[in-house]
């Protein structure tokens, strides 16, 4: 144990000093969060600049909500809304809620939304709303859904990961054999899939569905409203996580559900008072609500820090493959720019299958600005090895690592990557392969 303190210790150490030769941008970002003992292992709330206005404003989403007589408070009960906005009860879908939902509709051009906790509390708000027998899901779903799915017993129907019009159909038709009614059955798109990226053929998949008359789920959270619209495509639903770009520093945990029929947005609202999974925090909405109108531009910068650092990472012997749309090598190229014209902050590195998972994890705890850490879409730089466990799609051979761009500067990005990389490129590659 106490050879892990010192250890640890040491790496803050290493942290702070790398931070005196970065920018002022990516020390405000970072600082005090060399040490994540000193932080609960949170990001630095006073790196969030003018974003961290927002963070204390809204009610404090008391459980009772007042009604001046019984017959206001009975028709409030009875539709589950009060008069001024928000619920009759409670913290889910306070007015801030109401107001960040109302927002988020427009930009997707759909008849209404509710919020939830989290990215997964809509997906389960969602699918617990119209109790499907089996899901048709692609092969590179997230995987939280998954598990998710498996608590409810529901059926998981794969389709490949970048499936064309024509396998995700063969699919379908071997699913309508075995579930008849409309109601047994949802289609859901998840594009470009997690962890590594590839694209299906989204209006294939979209007019199968419709021919079978099948209601559609999408998770855009990869695209946000900025590079996808799924609604005016023909999907019915759209699901994101909220925490990621439109709440752009983490701090957001919340996810939305976005429907383009009044019927199946009744549906989902009932299923969410039913549930008590919209309560989200009024803080939380507010900053929400706020962070929702700089989405682009940060969701720019994040694209464009990707770029610079894929391309350091194709220039690297270690390097066998970047997994990415944006790039015009992938198979997926023409639909990336067919539905989304401009990437995000993602990205996966696939290692030389020749090294040893033991050299790759000592580059990634050598890096100083990239944190080891779940989620992505927020203001530091994480990295993560990716899991992935298809069942219909071939994974390319090797360690797979995972990196979201953040808002530092790039060069302190590209100054971490070779210092780290240094314990890389002694190796023999020629002998590996």
């Amino acid at each position: 144990m106490a050879d892990k303190i010192l250890e640890t210790s040491s790496k803050c150490e290493a942290r702070r000093a790398f931070l005196t030769f970065c920018s002022p941008k990516t020390r405000l970002l970072h600082d005090p969060v060399s040490d994540p003992y000193e932080v609960s292992g949170h990001p630095n709330p006073a790196g969030l600049g003018e974003a961290s206005s927002f963070s204390q404003k809204g009610s404090w989403g008391q459980s009772s909500v007042l009604f001046p007589l019984l017959e206001t408070y009975r028709a409030a009960d009875e539709c589950g809304r009060a008069p001024y906005g928000g619920a009759e009860y409670g913290i889910p879908l306070t007015p801030e809620a109401d107001a960040v939902c109302k927002k988020i509709a427009l930009l997707h051009k759909g008849q209404g939304a509710v919020i939830c906790s989290s990215g997964l509390a809509a997906i389960a708000t969602t699918v617990d709303a119209f109790s499907p027998k089996a899901v048709l899901i692609p092969d590179n779903v997230y995987g939280p859904m998954i598990r998710f799915l498996n608590r409810r017993r529901i059926r998981q129907i794969r389709y490949p990961a970048g499936a064309s019009a024509d396998e995700f159909h063969a699919v379908l038709v071997r699913a309508r054999s075995e579930y008849a009614k409309r109601e047994d059955l949802l289609v859901y798109i998840e594009a470009p899939g997690s962890g590594t990226f590839e694209i299906p053929d989204i209006d294939g998949i979209i007019a199968s569905a419709k021919e079978a008359e099948l209601r559609i789920v999408m998770d855009n959270t990869w695209a946000s409203h900025i590079r996808f619209q799924p609604l005016e495509r023909g999907v019915d639903i759209v699901v994101q996580a909220t925490t990621k770009y439109e709440g752009g520093y983490g701090d957001t945990p919340s996810g939305v559900v976005i429907a383009k029929h009044l019927q199946d947005l009744q549906i989902i609202a009932d299923e969410l008072r039913a549930t008590g999974n919209g309560a989200v925090a009024p803080t939380t909405c507010a900053r929400l609500y706020h962070r929702i109108d700089s989405t682009e531009e940060r969701l720019n910068q994040h694209a464009d820090t990707a770029g610079r650092l894929i391309e350091w990472f194709l220039k690297q012997p270690f390097v066998t493959a970047v997994l990415s749309p944006t790039l015009e090598t992938s198979s997926y190229y023409e639909r990336f720019q067919r539905y989304f014209g401009k990437g995000n902050s993602l990205f996966s590195v696939v290692f030389h299958p020749g090294l040893a998972a033991k050299n790759i994890e000592a580059f990634v705890d050598e890096l100083n600005l990239f944190w080891v850490a779940e989620s992505w879409g927020g203001h530091l730089s994480l990295v993560l090895p990716v899991h992935a466990k298809r069942e219909v799609t071939t994974l390319p051979k090797g360690y797979i690592l995972r990196f979201h761009a953040g808002l530092e500067d790039y060069q302190d990005l590209l100054r971490d990557l070779n210092e780290a990389a240094e314990c890389l490129q002694a190796i023999d590659y020629q002998r590996l392969s």
